[in-house]
């Protein structure tokens, strides 16, 4: 059996594979209770009778020459020194986006919830997911199996409309530049929702506005007072938003890979609204690429359901590598 983990600045979570790629003794871990991946690792394989002969790991960072550092942790990891101090054959770092692309071939269609048909068909496939940050990567599955994380949510926010171009405008004065992570990961929620409430003065429920006050994540919060029976009409605006945006980016990572295999949404947002939402924003704004609008309707959307995605990619990855 491998070890694997997935981890990032909020939780690690880990867990033993055999080559039937089902997790067993999959625990989870809040990164701030240990000061480095090691503790983490240490405290698993006492609670588990296996010793694992191989081990790799997701991380929520910069991968480069078998070292990585997690972005918001203070932790820098390193093939050689896990392998070394742990006793393995052979350890794995790789990009968490990199993680969600690899699962991909893995995945059954039920956990693959289809947002819009297209043309089913080969070629690259590319991974957009909202989360605590913005990831973006893409997977070639043929003639060799490659699944690849980038960077790409850092790139500059292009608005597609002029409310985005007034929303572009005022997060000037706050970042710059501005980012596609910056306003469609989680914490850029609360960046749509200041937009509604300090520039453009609209007023929310007293109600919603004394759990803000209270909130650690306003995110969580947001989103569930922008749907139900009866949503706040400011946080509706924020979710229209932030799926307008989204499936714009959708669309550009779609273009520049040719992704005629489709596109993946992923990520711990879009797991949560699954099902809650009504996606015609997204979909609207994925399609809505001019002159290319006709390509775009070839090309497939579907929102990963599963949400420990990145694990079971991390070790498909491994699977093939070990």
């Amino acid at each position: 059996m491998f070890l694997i983990g997935d981890i990032g600045g909020t939780k690690c979570e880990l867990a033993l594979f055999g080559e039937e790629l089902v997790p067993s003794w999959s625990t989870r871990y809040q990164s701030a209770d240990f000061t480095c991946l090691e503790d983490v690792i240490e405290a698993f394989l006492q609670s588990v009778p296996v010793k694992p002969r191989q081990a790799g790991f997701g991380l929520a960072g910069v991968v480069e020459n078998g070292a990585g550092r997690v972005t918001n942790l203070p932790w820098i990891i390193s093939e050689d020194d896990l392998s070394e101090k742990f006793g393995f054959e052979k350890t794995i770092l790789l990009n968490d986006l990199t993680a969600v692309c690899a699962s991909l071939p893995v995945l059954p269609e039920h956990e693959l919830m289809e947002l819009y048909a297209g043309e089913k068909g080969g070629g690259v496939k590319g991974v957009i997911a909202p989360g605590t940050g913005l990831g973006e990567g893409y997977l070639i599955e043929q003639p060799f199996f490659y699944p690849r994380g980038s960077e790409g949510g850092h790139s500059n926010f292009a608005p597609a409309d002029e409310e985005q171009i007034e929303l572009l405008k005022w997060m000037r004065l706050l970042v710059n530049p501005v980012s596609y992570e910056d306003l469609i990961a989680g914490p850029g929620i609360s960046y749509l929702y200041d937009f509604y409430v300090k520039y453009k003065g609209l007023k929310p429920a007293k109600q919603l506005e004394e759990q803000l006050l209270t909130a650690k994540d306003q995110t969580p919060v947001i989103l569930n007072n922008a749907v139900g029976n009866s949503p706040c009409p400011v946080c509706n605006k924020v979710l229209n938003l932030f799926l307008s945006i989204l499936g714009s980016e959708a669309g550009n990572l779609a273009m520049k890979l040719y992704a005629r295999g489709g596109i993946y949404l992923g990520g711990g947002i879009m797991v949560r609204l699954a099902g809650r939402i009504d996606p015609a924003p997204l979909i609207k704004a994925y399609l809505n690429k001019g002159k290319m609008s006709g390509l775009m309707q070839k090309i497939p959307l579907y929102l990963i359901t599963r949400k420990n995605a990145a694990l079971v990619g991390a070790a498909n990855y491994c699977k093939q590598y070990f």
